[in-house]
Protein backbone atom coordinates (compact mmCIF):
# COMPACT_ATOMS: atom_id res chain seq x y z
CA UNK A 1 0.00 0.00 0.00
CA UNK A 2 1.47 2.98 -0.65
CA UNK A 3 2.46 6.47 1.94
CA UNK A 4 -1.01 8.34 0.72
CA UNK A 5 -3.01 5.41 2.03
CA UNK A 6 -1.71 4.86 5.58
CA UNK A 7 -1.74 9.00 6.12
CA UNK A 8 -5.57 9.15 5.16
CA UNK A 9 -5.73 6.14 7.07
CA UNK A 10 -4.18 7.58 9.96
CA UNK A 11 -6.30 10.98 9.52
CA UNK A 12 -9.53 8.62 9.69
CA UNK A 13 -8.90 6.56 12.98
CA UNK A 14 -7.86 10.21 14.59
CA UNK A 15 -11.13 11.37 13.24
CA UNK A 16 -12.82 8.58 14.00
CA UNK A 17 -11.74 8.26 17.55
CA UNK A 18 -12.49 11.81 18.08
CA UNK A 19 -15.89 11.32 16.57
CA UNK A 20 -16.83 8.50 19.35
CA UNK A 21 -15.68 10.97 21.75
CA UNK A 22 -17.98 13.43 21.38
CA UNK A 23 -21.09 11.05 20.95
CA UNK A 24 -20.45 9.59 24.39
CA UNK A 25 -20.19 13.34 25.61
CA UNK A 26 -23.71 13.58 24.11
CA UNK A 27 -24.77 11.34 26.71
CA UNK A 28 -24.15 13.10 29.57
CA UNK A 29 -25.49 16.52 27.72
CA UNK A 30 -28.47 18.07 29.79
CA UNK A 31 -31.19 20.65 28.72
CA UNK A 32 -30.00 24.41 28.77
CA UNK A 33 -27.67 26.61 27.67
CA UNK A 34 -25.66 26.57 30.17
CA UNK A 35 -25.02 23.09 29.59
CA UNK A 36 -24.06 23.04 26.18
CA UNK A 37 -21.58 26.23 26.29
CA UNK A 38 -20.47 25.41 29.94
CA UNK A 39 -21.07 21.70 30.24
CA UNK A 40 -23.17 22.83 32.85
CA UNK A 41 -19.82 24.24 35.06
CA UNK A 42 -18.54 20.87 35.83
CA UNK A 43 -15.80 19.95 33.53
CA UNK A 44 -13.46 18.96 36.41
CA UNK A 45 -10.01 20.44 37.19
CA UNK A 46 -8.01 17.75 34.67
CA UNK A 47 -10.08 17.97 31.78
CA UNK A 48 -10.09 22.42 31.97
CA UNK A 49 -6.33 21.64 32.28
CA UNK A 50 -5.79 19.46 28.92
CA UNK A 51 -8.64 21.16 27.41
CA UNK A 52 -6.42 24.52 27.98
CA UNK A 53 -3.21 22.55 27.07
CA UNK A 54 -4.86 21.47 23.68
CA UNK A 55 -6.41 25.12 22.76
CA UNK A 56 -3.18 27.06 23.59
CA UNK A 57 -0.16 24.85 22.53
CA UNK A 58 -1.86 23.11 19.42
CA UNK A 59 -0.67 24.70 15.57
CA UNK A 60 1.37 28.09 17.40
CA UNK A 61 3.25 25.22 19.00
CA UNK A 62 4.07 22.92 16.44
CA UNK A 63 5.04 25.76 14.01
CA UNK A 64 4.83 29.82 16.01
CA UNK A 65 6.70 28.61 18.57
CA UNK A 66 8.54 26.28 17.68
CA UNK A 67 9.91 28.90 14.81
CA UNK A 68 10.69 30.67 17.52
CA UNK A 69 13.14 28.70 19.58
CA UNK A 70 15.14 27.96 16.31
CA UNK A 71 15.10 31.63 15.46
CA UNK A 72 16.06 32.84 19.32
CA UNK A 73 16.97 29.90 21.36
CA UNK A 74 16.51 30.18 25.19
CA UNK A 75 15.74 33.49 24.90
CA UNK A 76 12.06 31.82 23.44
CA UNK A 77 11.34 30.74 27.43
CA UNK A 78 11.02 34.20 27.52
CA UNK A 79 7.84 34.50 26.03
CA UNK A 80 6.23 31.43 28.09
CA UNK A 81 6.79 33.70 30.93
CA UNK A 82 4.03 35.24 29.87
CA UNK A 83 2.04 32.23 29.99
CA UNK A 84 3.58 31.84 33.56
CA UNK A 85 1.68 34.94 34.52
CA UNK A 86 -1.43 34.38 33.00
CA UNK A 87 -1.81 31.06 34.96
CA UNK A 88 -0.85 32.60 38.28
CA UNK A 89 -4.16 35.43 37.31
CA UNK A 90 -5.98 32.15 36.27
CA UNK A 91 -5.61 30.58 39.44
CA UNK A 92 -6.21 33.46 41.77
CA UNK A 93 -9.35 35.33 39.31
CA UNK A 94 -10.77 31.97 37.74
CA UNK A 95 -12.63 30.28 40.93
CA UNK A 96 -14.39 33.87 41.77
CA UNK A 97 -15.18 34.12 37.98
CA UNK A 98 -17.07 31.09 38.32
CA UNK A 99 -18.32 31.45 41.43
CA UNK A 100 -20.04 34.73 40.18
CA UNK A 101 -20.86 33.13 37.06
CA UNK A 102 -22.58 30.26 38.96
CA UNK A 103 -24.42 32.77 41.44
CA UNK A 104 -26.15 35.10 38.90
CA UNK A 105 -26.84 32.28 36.00
CA UNK A 106 -23.65 33.82 33.29
CA UNK A 107 -22.98 32.04 30.49
CA UNK A 108 -20.30 34.82 28.20
CA UNK A 109 -18.03 36.77 30.02
CA UNK A 110 -19.81 39.56 28.37
CA UNK A 111 -22.78 38.88 30.67
CA UNK A 112 -20.78 39.56 33.71
CA UNK A 113 -19.38 43.01 32.04
CA UNK A 114 -22.64 44.28 31.23
CA UNK A 115 -24.45 43.49 34.56
CA UNK A 116 -21.23 44.74 36.33
CA UNK A 117 -21.15 48.05 35.06
CA UNK A 118 -24.99 47.80 34.05
CA UNK A 119 -24.20 49.05 30.51
CA UNK A 120 -24.87 46.60 27.62
CA UNK A 121 -22.34 48.55 25.92
CA UNK A 122 -20.04 47.43 27.87
CA UNK A 123 -20.53 43.62 27.24
CA UNK A 124 -21.11 44.58 23.30
CA UNK A 125 -17.75 46.33 23.01
CA UNK A 126 -15.71 43.34 25.04
CA UNK A 127 -17.56 41.08 22.27
CA UNK A 128 -16.47 43.13 19.48
CA UNK A 129 -13.16 43.23 20.66
CA UNK A 130 -12.89 39.49 20.93
CA UNK A 131 -14.61 38.56 17.56
CA UNK A 132 -11.40 41.18 16.36
CA UNK A 133 -9.04 39.09 18.19
CA UNK A 134 -10.11 36.02 18.27
CA UNK A 135 -11.36 35.44 14.38
CA UNK A 136 -8.06 35.65 12.77
CA UNK A 137 -6.70 33.59 16.00
CA UNK A 138 -8.60 30.95 14.81
CA UNK A 139 -8.45 31.46 11.00
CA UNK A 140 -4.43 31.29 11.71
CA UNK A 141 -4.80 27.90 14.14
CA UNK A 142 -6.42 26.06 10.68
CA UNK A 143 -4.11 27.27 8.66
CA UNK A 144 -1.54 25.59 10.76
CA UNK A 145 -3.43 22.89 10.99
CA UNK A 146 -3.31 22.52 7.01
CA UNK A 147 0.27 23.11 6.65
CA UNK A 148 1.08 20.76 9.29
CA UNK A 149 -0.98 17.93 7.29
CA UNK A 150 0.95 19.08 4.39
CA UNK A 151 4.25 18.89 5.64
CA UNK A 152 3.83 15.67 8.22
CA UNK A 153 2.31 14.16 4.81
CA UNK A 154 5.07 15.14 2.41
CA UNK A 155 2.90 17.09 0.17
CA UNK A 156 -0.06 13.80 0.03
CA UNK A 157 -2.21 16.54 1.66
CA UNK A 158 -2.74 19.69 -0.08
CA UNK A 159 -3.01 22.69 2.89
CA UNK A 160 -6.80 23.62 1.71
CA UNK A 161 -7.79 19.73 2.31
CA UNK A 162 -5.84 19.89 5.76
CA UNK A 163 -7.44 23.13 6.71
CA UNK A 164 -10.69 21.65 5.28
CA UNK A 165 -10.83 18.57 7.18
CA UNK A 166 -10.03 20.86 10.68
CA UNK A 167 -13.23 23.30 9.92
CA UNK A 168 -15.37 19.72 9.69
CA UNK A 169 -13.90 18.65 12.94
CA UNK A 170 -14.32 21.13 14.95
CA UNK A 171 -17.88 22.57 13.27
CA UNK A 172 -19.03 18.53 14.19
CA UNK A 173 -17.14 17.75 17.79
CA UNK A 174 -18.59 21.19 18.69
CA UNK A 175 -22.00 20.91 17.86
CA UNK A 176 -22.28 16.92 19.07
CA UNK A 177 -22.36 18.34 22.46
CA UNK A 178 -21.04 21.99 22.88
CA UNK A 179 -18.64 22.41 25.63
CA UNK A 180 -18.21 18.80 27.17
CA UNK A 181 -17.71 17.24 23.44
CA UNK A 182 -14.70 20.24 22.93
CA UNK A 183 -13.71 19.65 26.35
CA UNK A 184 -13.21 15.93 25.70
CA UNK A 185 -11.90 16.15 22.06
CA UNK A 186 -9.17 18.30 23.35
CA UNK A 187 -8.73 16.33 25.99
CA UNK A 188 -7.77 13.45 23.71
CA UNK A 189 -5.40 15.45 21.53
CA UNK A 190 -3.68 16.97 24.55
CA UNK A 191 -2.71 13.92 25.41
CA UNK A 192 -1.27 12.74 22.57
CA UNK A 193 0.36 15.59 22.31
CA UNK A 194 1.94 15.66 25.61
CA UNK A 195 3.10 12.13 24.97
CA UNK A 196 4.59 12.39 21.26
CA UNK A 197 6.16 15.00 22.49
CA UNK A 198 7.78 13.71 25.31
CA UNK A 199 8.63 10.62 22.93
CA UNK A 200 10.43 12.65 20.38
CA UNK A 201 12.30 14.39 22.87
CA UNK A 202 13.58 11.64 24.62
CA UNK A 203 14.37 10.13 21.29
CA UNK A 204 16.01 13.04 19.93
CA UNK A 205 17.91 13.88 23.20
CA UNK A 206 19.28 10.02 23.80
CA UNK A 207 20.37 9.93 19.43
CA UNK A 208 22.62 13.51 20.53
CA UNK A 209 24.28 11.45 23.64
CA UNK A 210 21.88 13.42 26.35
CA UNK A 211 21.09 16.77 27.03
CA UNK A 212 24.98 17.83 27.84
CA UNK A 213 25.82 16.71 25.09
CA UNK A 214 23.14 17.91 23.15
CA UNK A 215 24.06 21.84 24.17
CA UNK A 216 28.02 21.67 23.52
CA UNK A 217 27.06 20.52 20.43
CA UNK A 218 24.47 23.65 20.16
CA UNK A 219 26.72 25.48 21.42
CA UNK A 220 29.64 24.85 18.97
CA UNK A 221 27.43 24.91 16.49
CA UNK A 222 25.21 28.04 16.86
CA UNK A 223 26.28 29.92 20.46
CA UNK A 224 23.98 32.73 19.88
CA UNK A 225 20.94 30.47 20.93
CA UNK A 226 21.97 29.80 24.35
CA UNK A 227 22.24 33.58 25.58
CA UNK A 228 19.96 36.40 26.11
CA UNK A 229 18.91 38.46 24.49
CA UNK A 230 19.55 35.93 21.50
CA UNK A 231 22.76 36.87 19.07
CA UNK A 232 19.60 38.09 16.41
CA UNK A 233 18.27 40.29 18.86
CA UNK A 234 15.22 38.29 20.11
CA UNK A 235 14.50 37.62 23.73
Amino acid sequence: MSAAFWVWFGIAIYIAVGLAIAIMARRQLGAGMSEFFLANRRLGGFISALTYSATTYSAFMMIGLAGLTYFSGVGALGFELTYLCGMFMMVFFLPRFWLVGKKYGYVSPMELLSDRYQNKGVGATAAILALVFLVPYGAVQLMGVGYLMNGISQGVIPVVAGIIIAVVCAIAWSSIAGLRSVAWTDAFQALIMIVVSAAVLGVVVTALGGFGSFFGKLESAVPGLLTVPAAKGAW
